[in-house]
């Protein structure tokens, strides 16, 4: 099971998820039958409805686009997720924990380590609603005051979790404990600090205005908070949440959770380097902004990105801090074959400040300026070398392959290499040249071959269409367990290739049937769709074929007949061409013989 999760933990989530009651959350359903349910699709534009709910089989099928699954398939989809996020989101949302047990743990050891950190998602959701209750109470005080400078309103303040932290040593102390907190558990959460010397207890973000922040499934697991002071005070201009078993900030990025679905549908994703600017794209319409959390960019961030979309907006300060930023950013996005862009701000101003001053009008020419990263490299070297000479020439163009190493596409690295050397004003043999010493310095393997010797990118397969026959027999399983029981009988084995996701299906509901089971299918053939597509599935549960109890053994006995017809087929061709390549005559007449007893008494002189 995915990160030790256990089987029946992934099915009581699933069980206590209506599918019909969260894709109806995600779009208007209308009821068109018994038990099923339509609507336009999430997944493609539509005129006329083709998205199907089933209320009974908890499963979803477009028979438009072939997107189907249940609901933790939709969710991935829906909100580009992983499986294990998607599973931790609906368990969040059910009210299901999921034990997590580390390696060489006994069970009363993960039964405390998840209590710990349940309690930990209670401590970060119960300050969240506390800062931002503050907030709206106190009109005069210095948070909200400073919200009406900087033109957020209340209603963005309750959606990006922004609240403020009373201006007193103990206020946080005393509202935890009330609620029921010891003060370990609130020093564990960050949200409360403990002095050493002498073990007194005060809080920790005392006068200043928090930002909750989020992990990919809406869980507040941590603060950052700005202060307010001219002076700030001791941390700087902003403290966070020291690192605690939920918030690790290399893994989180800031509105993560509301950019998420936004950057598949668009996209794209804009990267800030703050809260601020995030929130200035959201309200601009760029719904796919996000920030890390005053860290430097990292590995697993980048592909958190990578799973919602290939292509990246950087759009950092314009200082030397801010380019480092994009730079460092560079390193962790090329290996992933990301397509990577910076938005310039003009001006040299932020993204709050262009939005403050310029709208949204503003914002959407700056990202529809973006330039490439290789561009802003470039643009950079004069300033770091002297091109005049040919030793800080060639330090540039060393500069430039550290970066181009990284870029895993071969097609991708050839229209770098050109615009470097463009750039450069050098050949681009000499840029290649530069490759391989950039490759050696990595150790990362041999070095590149020449351009005119690269191979071309295999063009990925298409997957193949289902074999009708066995959707057909997957249909006639579905009808019922008498049905499935005469497949079984009907059908070797041998003609279910393992290798086929629909052959798979067939044989999850023969199994289902002999072991007396075939009313739990469902979550098998579920689980079979998480782990690819495959809407020739989803389709038939959703609509499988409808036969007359006479005529249902009989379709049964065709199918299998074609199936048995079409295996000794492939037998038979693999056995000629065998015969063909038979190097000795007993070789030779042990194969006639297979083609004899495949043929039968009928067809065998003809055959020879």
């Amino acid at each position: 099971m995915p990160g030790g999760i256990s089987k029946d933990v992934i099915e009581e989530i699933r069980s206590r998820c209506d599918i019909v009651e969260l894709i109806g959350s995600y779009l208007p359903l209308k009821r068109s039958g018994g038990h099923t349910f339509k609507g336009l699709c999430p997944f493609h534009n539509e005129k006329t409805p083709s998205f199907h709910v089933d209320s009974e089989r908890q499963m979803f099928h477009c028979f438009g686009c072939g997107k189907g699954g249940d609901v933790f398939r939709f969710v991935m989809d829906k909100e580009n997720m992983a499986f294990t996020d998607a599973l931790r989101m609906l368990a969040a949302r059910t009210g299901v924990v999921i034990p997590e047990t580390a390696r060489g743990e006994s069970p009363d050891e993960s039964r405390r380590r998840t209590d710990r950190r349940e309690r930990l998602y209670a401590v970060n959701a119960l300050f969240a609603d506390f800062f931002h209750k503050t907030l709206i109470a106190n009109p005069d005080s210095p948070a909200y005051k400073y919200l009406e400078k900087r033109g957020i309103p209340l209603d963005v303040a309750a959606k990006f979790g922004i609240g403020a932290v009373p201006d007193e040593w103990t206020s946080c102390l005393e509202y935890g404990r009330a609620h029921g907190f010891t003060d370990e558990e609130l020093v564990e959460s960050g949200v409360i600090r403990r002095k050493e010397e002498t073990g007194r207890c005060f809080d920790h973000f005392k006068g200043r205005l928090a930002f909750a922040i989020s992990d990919p499934e809406g869980r507040v697991v941590g603060f950052s908070a700005r202060s307010l002071e001219p002076k700030p005070l001791a941390g700087g201009k902003y403290i966070n949440t020291p690192e605690t078993p939920v918030f690790k900030k290399g893994s989180l990025l800031y509105a993560m959770h509301l950019a998420r679905r936004a950057m598949g549908e668009m996209n794209m994703a804009i990267l800030c380097e703050g809260q601020l600017d995030t929130i200035a794209f959201h309200r601009a319409g760029f719904t796919c902004a996000a920030a890390p959390q005053g860290t430097a960019f990292t590995e697993n961030q980048a592909r958190m990105v990578k799973r919602c979309t290939d292509k990246v907006l950087l759009a950092f300060d314009a200082d030397g801090a801010g380019q480092k930023a994009v730079l460092r950013a560079v390193e962790m996005l090329l290996p992933l074959s990301m397509e990577i862009k910076v938005i310039r701000i003009p001006g040299g101003k932020d993204p709050d400040e262009l939005f403050s001053h310029g709208g949204a009008e503003a914002v959407k020419a700056a990202v529809e300026a973006a330039v490439p990263w290789l561009t802003v490299l470039c643009d950079s070297l004069p300033g770091k070398f002297d091109f005049a000479s040919p030793s800080g020439r060639a330090r540039a163009a060393a500069l430039v392959s550290d970066y181009l190493v990284l870029v895993e596409s071969r097609v991708e690295l050839e229209m770098y290499v050109r615009m470097a050397a463009n750039t450069l004003s050098v050949s681009e043999a000499a840029v290649w040249m530069e490759l391989k010493n950039a490759e050696k310095r990595r150790r990362r393997g041999e070095a590149f071959a020449p351009p005119e010797a690269a191979q071309e990118n295999a063009v990925p397969e298409e997957r193949p269409e289902a074999d009708p026959a066995l959707v057909t027999l997957f249909g006639l399983a579905l009808s019922g367990e008498d049905a499935a029981r005469h497949i079984a009988e009907a059908v070797p084995p041998e003609e279910l290739p393992a290798a086929d996701p629909v052959a798979q299906a067939v044989n999850i509901v023969i199994n289902a049937a002999l072991n007396g089971e075939f009313n739990e299918i469902n979550p098998a053939l579920a689980a079979l769709l998480r782990e690819q597509e495959i809407p020739e599935i989803s389709r038939t549960m959703l609509s499988p074929p409808q036969y007359d109890p006479e005529d249902l053994l009989q379709a049964i006995d065709e199918t299998a007949a074609e199936l048995h017809r079409r295996s000794a087929r492939r037998k038979l061709e693999s056995i000629t061409d065998a015969l063909r390549r038979a190097a000795t005559s007993e070789e030779k007449i042990k194969l006639l013989a297979e083609i004899q007893k495949l043929n039968g008494p009928a067809t065998t002189g003809e055959n020879q």
